[in-house]
């Protein structure tokens, strides 16, 4: 993560530090290491926490946990109960947010002294706005999970009214016109489930918290990942599924990754860093290697598959010990693909998860009945890190030809064409288009003495 992020975290980390009235202190543990340690200034020093030693901030946090309820949580239940209307950006519902948000907890869990001491020399100061920019990048991940998961739910439904989010159910003899759009935030009340009540959030991370991160966990036991063909079929993809934490669940569709290359606890972790076609790439590597006479040693006591094949050599070595676990995720890992072989996985992992071949069901913002070029775009561009202002799929010059147009931040526009017997080739030259493009706007913005931010994840 950008250092600017961790600024802007350890401020808000500092702010809510002062509103307990706590002071961060530097010190040395009885083996001379740098330790965090908070003096009480209140003097209250309830359950000896000021005799407590912290590695990193993610524990600071975890042992104020009583100070989150008395002054965060008890505040936003009495104001809620004063009926006082609570801005999205307001420093209560912020602090809340931030205390429970899983990506702000891992960022925390790695600032030791070291890195502390690296992030402050800067000493900026930064707003309760940049703190609620910072957590809203998270919405996008929660917002599509809470949407997949209600739209394969017959009598679940989601509507964003007034700036807030309502989850509700309807009655069974109006599941059709669910599915027909024929329900909406004019008219909802008609069709609503009496037996269940409206609820309504601030944010989707509340409710993906509350209900649907449990839900997902319970459909993981009961529905399949992979249909009988072994294209993904699940309501998330696994890119998202990872986000959730719940990567492994995949490991049983790779009996010889589990096997002969990971083993016991290592399964919880291995899933995480890698794509579906990798994984699927370490698969086939291995059945070459145990199940089948094709890899031999050469005269050089290099392994070569006696019909060509193509192999993974490193999950070879892993499986047979030559490199450690470490090594193999170090080398091997996302993190080390270049740029355009990160836009190569992704597009094969979306024509995976999503069992295409082709586009022939995706069309114009317009069609009715088509999957949108723009979405797929969208949901892309987003896992490159590239931030939009807008994009937009209309028809071209002819049947099944389309043309996208993308707004960037600086309200420059590019466009790119696809058709509908385009493949992943097509998609993947796209995607590099527009990253092509962004880095020159990047550029541009450095010679003008703005520099954008970028970082492709």
């Amino acid at each position: 993560m950008q250092d600017n992020k961790k600024e802007i975290i350890i401020d808000f980390f500092k702010q809510i530090l002062n509103v307990y009235e706590f002071e961060l202190l530097i010190a040395k543990n009885e083996n001379s290491e740098d330790i965090f340690k908070l003096r009480d200034i209140q003097g209250g020093n309830l359950g000896q926490i000021q005799q407590d030693e912290f590695s990193t901030l993610a524990e600071v946090i975890e042992r104020l946990e009583v100070y989150h309820q008395d002054y965060i949580y008890e505040s936003l239940e009495n104001r809620i109960y004063e009926k006082e209307l609570i801005q999205k950006n307001d420093w209560d519902l912020t602090a809340k947010r931030f205390i429970e948000s899983d990506t702000i907890f891992d960022i925390l869990d790695k600032i030791d002294v070291k890195e502390y001491n690296k992030i402050i020399r800067k000493n900026q100061e930064f707003t309760t706005n940049d703190m609620c920019e910072l957590l809203n990048e998270d919405e996008p991940f929660y917002k599509s999970v809470c949407e997949k998961y209600v739209a394969s739910m017959s009598k679940e439904m989601l509507l964003e009214i007034n700036d807030k989010i309502l989850h509700f159910y309807i009655e069974d003899e109006y599941i059709d016109l669910k599915n027909n759009g024929k329900i909406n935030d004019t008219n909802y009340e008609q069709y609503l489930d009496r037996n269940f009540e409206v609820e309504e959030y601030n944010f989707y991370h509340e409710l993906y918290y509350q209900i649907i991160k449990d839900n997902i966990a319970y459909d993981l036991n009961d529905l399949s990942l992979f249909d009988e063909n072994g294209n993904w079929d699940f309501y998330i993809s696994f890119e998202e599924l990872k986000q959730a934490g719940y990567g492994f669940m995949v490991k049983d569709h790779y009996p010889l990754i589990e096997k002969y290359a990971v083993k016991d606890e290592k399964s919880f972790d291995f899933y995480d860093h890698f794509s579906l076609e990798q994984l699927d790439d370490f698969e086939n590597s291995l059945h070459l290697y145990y199940e089948t006479e094709n890899l031999i040693m050469d005269q050089d006591e290099s392994l070569i598959s006696l019909d060509g094949s193509s192999f993974n050599i490193g999950i070879i070595e892993l499986s047979t010990g030559m490199i450690t676990y470490d090594d193999f995720i170090q080398d091997y890992s996302f993190d080390k693909l270049t740029n355009d072989e990160k836009i190569e996985l992704y597009a094969a992992s979306y024509f995976q998860e999503n069992g295409i071949k082709d586009l022939q069901n995706y069309g114009a913002d317009s069609d009715e009945g088509l999957y949108h070029l723009s979405s797929m775009y969208d949901e892309l561009i987003k896992k490159m890190g590239i931030e939009i202002n807008d994009i937009y799929t209309e028809d071209g010059i002819s049947d099944g030809k389309y043309i996208t147009e993308i707004t960037f931040k600086d309200e420059s526009k590019t466009i790119i064409d696809t058709s509908a017997w385009n493949g992943i080739q097509t998609v993947r030259d796209n995607l590099k288009t527009v990253y092509e493009y962004n880095k020159k706007i990047q550029e541009k913005g450095i010679e003008n003495g703005n520099e954008l931010e970028y970082d492709f994840e």
